[in-house]
């Protein structure tokens, strides 16, 4: 079983890898940048537990699955199964993960290199540059494996933020957001609290 706060379908390149990506939110890690925007997710047992044979059925219509945090690889027993058996059936895996590769015990080493785009590196705020694809801090790396994206050229130098309100009225952010963006969102934040 994997723990993980949400997932959707995303088709973003900039933010999340290319083509059509299972997202995949893991809850827990035990890393705990300063800075991070995904805080909500650090604790470890409070998402919602789902199967490897149904994180599958999910992604069959996709081109791939991206894993992100939380932090992935700290339940890296779980996801091992899953990226592998979705790898057996012609998709493609990006790993967002706080991990450098020396500090893998041996599964956590077999998901990375099952992985065709690692993005890997601790978030540093005092390196935060929003002008990086997939990265949100210059110390950031991306390793691109052989297989369908050997050839993929990371493309920096643009931001990416999207916003999203729900039928419901919740307002949700992902991606980078710029001193401009964080300003809409008080903005609406207050607007609609006012009302």
């Amino acid at each position: 079983m994997i723990n993980y706060r949400t997932y959707s379908y995303e088709e973003n390149e900039h933010l999340f890898g290319p083509g059509k990506r299972l997202l995949l939110f893991t809850q827990g890690c035990s890393l705990r940048c300063k800075g991070c925007v995904n805080q909500h997710l650090w604790e470890f047992g409070v998402g919602k537990n789902i199967s490897t044979a149904e994180l599958v059925k999910l992604c069959m219509d996709t081109d791939g699955v991206t894993l992100h945090g939380g932090e992935p690889l700290d339940q890296a027993e779980g996801l091992y199964g899953f990226v592998k058996t979705l790898k057996a059936n012609g998709k493609t895996v990006v790993l967002f993960t706080g991990y450098l590769y020396k500090e893998l015990n041996s599964i956590q080493r077999k998901i990375w290199n099952l992985s065709d785009i690692v993005v890997s590196g601790r978030y540093i705020e005092d390196k935060r540059n929003i002008y990086l694809q997939f990265r949100g801090s210059t110390n950031q790396r991306v390793y691109v494996h052989k297989g369908k994206y050997s050839n993929y050229k990371i493309k920096d130098g643009k931001t990416v933020a999207i916003l999203r309100l729900s039928e419901d009225g919740v307002m949700q952010s992902r991606g980078f957001r710029t001193d401009e963006f964080e300003q809409l969102l008080k903005e609406i934040i207050k607007t609609n609290e006012e009302h």
